[in-house]
């Protein structure tokens, strides 16, 4: 199961999402299905607004509980200049999980350094 967390406009928004996510990762768990969270890089640190932060890291979290109870679940964090199909090969990658859960992979990711502004 593939998840790809889109920016809410609103608290609304992520109330659906989470709820979305939930339904679809309890059907996946069940069937013993890989998951795979697809989650903003900029969502993550919380550069794009508090509903995007929350569901992006209410996510993050669920996925790291998931693979803690022994689920094949991971997540991928997608840049703003993330090639298509680099995504597309961790998404892969991680869907077949040879040995991996509970991990964040960072696809065209900035996170290390300084903040440009």
């Amino acid at each position: 199961m593939i998840f790809t967390a889109l920016e809410p406009s609103d608290f609304d928004g992520v109330e659906t999402a989470l709820a979305d996510a939930f339904r679809r990762s309890q059907e996946a768990a069940r069937n013993e299905e890989p998951i795979v969270f697809v989650l903003s890089q900029e969502d993550l640190l919380g550069q794009r607004g508090v509903p995007g932060a929350i569901l992006a890291n209410a996510l993050l979290s669920g996925m790291r509980t998931l693979a803690a109870e022994g689920h094949k679940a991971n997540a991928v964090a997608v840049g703003n200049d993330a090639d298509p199909e680099d995504l597309q090969h961790w998404i892969a990658q991680l869907e077949a999980g040879r040995g991996v859960a509970g991990e964040l992979v960072r696809v065209h990711a900035a996170h290390v350094g300084k903040i440009q502004v």
